[in-house]
């Protein structure tokens, strides 16, 4: 998942419509500063109220809060090779 927690912007990346796009510079597209440096244990303790705050204006509100925190407990676990593995993850 090379370190993504969620998938829009890689839409973008391999839409072939944006081939027309033009760069912006509109402020409320970018990154938020509260959730750049987040650790895996800052993810995890998040709360509703939290991520409401940081994404409920966002596209990222739609995976709720349960479905990043599973997302961001993939992908700080080593990478498994077989579904037994995976399973053990509990992801």
């Amino acid at each position: 998942m090379n370190g993504w927690a969620f998938g829009c912007d890689i839409c973008q990346d391999v839409c072939p419509w944006n081939r027309f796009s033009k760069a912006h510079s509109e402020p409320l597209f970018a990154l938020r500063n509260e959730a750049i440096n987040k650790t895996e244990e800052d993810w995890q303790r998040l709360g509703e109220e939290e991520f409401k705050k940081l994404f409920g204006d966002s596209a990222i509100s739609r995976t709720k809060l349960a479905g990043m925190k599973r997302n961001v407990k993939f992908l700080v676990r080593p990478i498994a090779s077989d579904k037994n593995e995976i399973d053990k993850l509990n992801v």
